[in-house]
């Protein structure tokens, strides 16, 4: 009994040494992103986080601990051998695990300086993405040696402690009265069990608990890497499970497919007669001779990293966006629209498919094809259907998916070098000046048909390398500017230069586009497909909520095809949006699936609203607790058609 209580009590030691590490580590996460005043205007609410995240970590430290706890048990037998054994074992064990804790939260903590957030489902864009690609975006955005120097010194550290702590601990003693031990048993049993649910009330600590401020960094200080991480991997291994559609509605708490319409359209139950979700989801362009007798191309451009918030700091002496400036004054542009997620091919999916989280390109469904489909109706309608990559096809089976999604022609980096032997590739793939020229060139090849052409652009993604040729615009980053950025000027200057490159090359692309004979039949559209992350303060005061994931949609309308529409570049739209929009403006009398609006639609301004992962935002006349039903019932409408009946 007495080895018993002194291992338990070695591993007391080594808690309060995980506590004490954590605390550190939050305390820097604190001082690194903090905005200047935080603690001076919330002080009550930074403690009260500090305290939050003290419940946190020890969930985390107990589960990490479990199995040393669990054989703590075996030093109640009389074998000598048996605990030297565990002994060794003890200490291998904890070493390994604390190298591995504050490996992840460093990792942690550099996965913010670029996302704005703690490691999320975003991080198995390690494995998912072109991996050998990650790692050079890595390399080049992170001190990689200062950090393996730093972990290196952080296990010198709790290698010291530990066997200090350990030292003599399986010599013989003096007995213990067996009251008294089952006593101390039964309260380390009872204090491991609570500090594995993090809490004392009839719920164990989740995810949401973390709310202890109006300020969003705050509510982030709370939570580790580690315990996000975990919550990502849940999420990730959902994202595999097939999932019915009688499981939508229990877990929803919804009876029937017709009370999940009404919601979201705002009409009664009883106009619903069918339970065919497709008899209310696919609608249907006006009839319209003259876009009949002459359907116009479309080209549809989701541009890396392509954020709204940096449209507020343009200027000549801070130059982001080149030849495409002109552009964005003379044409479409609707500033009040969001991302649907904060990952590419989670927006890609999305905007593609209309599907929500959890994505299928990475699933045996990527082999299936659905009507959901932008280019479904486009291809009924007898276009030639493509998509092109600047980066390599493979990515997240983007060839294997998208061919199954009624796109004719799915090609990337490969086939865009062997069309072009000046084509040069970075990192991630072709430079966008090559990408856009293989668009341009696809209208040149392919004219006898009408085409939907749509794009992914790559380079404006670290590390940010742009050709040797580019000369770049001023980009001069001025005190007020720089006050508000979390990087250094060194990573502000080159994620400056690559997104003022990108869109030059989408401004240089309309210029040549419009100066061509395609100017008057070929309609093109462009969003960002999240926004970026590397430079602002995205949790901080500084931002309102919708600056975190604003993107620009812009749109050249050919004159002719402009006719009767009602232009109000106010509206509040997002990705959901785009193919509503561009549906309507080019196909007659055309069916097609859509859980989104037609932004030139006759529908009133104030039920317009835009939809992201994270939040949401309507007009302020659109009443909340009917904007909150649409929302829900949006999102449950596209897990229900995606499941299996």
């Amino acid at each position: 009994m007495h080895h018993y209580i002194k291992q338990n009590i070695n591993l007391l030691k080594v808690y309060f040494l995980g506590v004490i590490l954590l605390s550190v580590f939050r305390l820097i996460y604190f001082i690194r992103f903090a905005e200047a005043g935080t603690f001076s205007e919330y002080s009550g609410d930074v403690f009260i986080a500090f305290f939050k995240g003290f419940r946190y970590d020890t969930q985390i430290l107990c589960y990490l601990l479990a199995l040393v706890f669990t054989l703590n048990f075996l030093f109640l037998l009389k074998n000598q051998k048996v605990k030297t054994i565990l002994t060794k074992f003890t200490k291998g064990y904890l070493l390994c695990i604390y190298l591995l804790m504050c490996f992840f939260i460093i990792v942690d903590h550099q996965f913010y300086t670029y996302f704005q957030s703690h490691l999320n489902i975003l991080a198995f864009g390690f494995i998912d993405d072109d991996t050998s690609a990650v790692l050079s975006s890595m390399w080049s955005d992170h001190p990689v040696i200062i950090v393996f120097i730093t972990v290196l010194a952080l296990g010198y550290l709790v290698y010291k402690i530990i066997n200090k702590i350990y030292a003599d601990s399986t010599k013989e003693k003096t007995a213990v009265n067996t009251i008294k031990g089952l006593a101390f048993m039964l309260l380390i049993i009872i204090g491991f069990g609570l500090g594995v649910r993090g809490s004392i009330g009839t719920f164990p600590l989740k995810l949401e608990d973390a709310v202890v401020s109006e300020n969003r960094f705050i509510n982030t200080m709370a939570l580790n890497g580690i315990y996000t991480f975990e919550k990502a991997i849940e999420e990730r291994s959902k994202a595999g499970k097939t999932v019915h559609r009688s499981e939508i509605l229990e877990k929803t708490g919804y009876s029937s497919l017709k009370e999940i319409l009404a919601d979201y359209s705002g009409k009664r139950v009883e106009d619903f007669p069918s339970e065919n979700e497709l008899d209310y989801l696919i609608e249907r362009t006006d009839t319209n001779s003259f876009l009949a007798e002459n359907p116009p191309n479309v080209i549809f451009i989701l541009m890396e990293s392509f954020g709204g918030y940096y449209l507020n700091f343009q200027s000549k002496e801070l130059n982001l966006l080149g030849s495409l400036e002109p552009h964005l004054k003379e044409d479409i542009l609707f500033k009040d629209f969001l991302s649907s997620t904060q990952g590419t091919i989670y927006s890609l999916e999305h905007i593609f498919i209309n599907k929500n989280f959890p994505v299928i390109s990475g699933t045996n469904r990527r082999f299936e094809s659905f009507k959901s489909s932008v280019a479904y109706p486009y291809l009924q309608a007898g276009y030639q259907t493509t998509f092109v990559s600047g980066g390599k096809i493979s990515w997240r089976n983007l060839e294997e998916f998208l061919s199954y999604q009624y796109f004719q022609k799915v090609y990337g980096q490969t086939k865009i070098m062997k069309n072009n032997s000046k084509a040069k590739t970075n990192t991630w793939g072709v430079y966008d000046e090559y990408l856009f020229d293989d668009i341009f060139n696809q209208l040149e090849q392919n004219n006898t048909k009408p085409q939907l052409i749509c794009a992914l652009t790559t380079t404006n993604h670290t590390p940010y390398e742009l050709p040797f040729t580019y000369k770049p615009y001023s980009i001069k980053i001025s005190d007020s500017i720089n006050n508000l950025i979390i990087a250094n000027k060194e990573l502000a200057e080159a994620n400056f230069k690559a997104y003022q490159y990108s869109n030059d090359c989408l401004g240089r692309f309309l210029t040549k586009l419009k100066a061509s004979k395609y100017a008057d039949n070929t309609i093109v559209a462009v969003t960002g497909d999240h926004n970026s992350y590397a430079l602002f303060p995205i949790n901080n005061s500084s931002l309102e909520e919708k600056d975190n994931h604003i993107v620009p949609f812009y749109l050249y309308i050919p004159k002719k095809y402009q006719n009767n529409l009602i232009v109000n570049q106010n509206r509040i739209g997002s990705h959901k949006d785009i193919f509503p929009t561009l549906i309507n403006l080019s196909l007659s009398n055309k069916a097609y699936f859509s859980l989104g609006d037609n932004l030139f639609s006759n529908k009133p301004d104030s039920l317009f609203y835009g939809v992201n992962e994270k939040y949401y935002l309507g007009h302020p006349t659109f009443p909340r607790d009917q904007l909150n039903r649409k929302v829900n019932a949006r999102r449950i409408l596209s897990e229900y058609y995606f499941a299996i009946p």
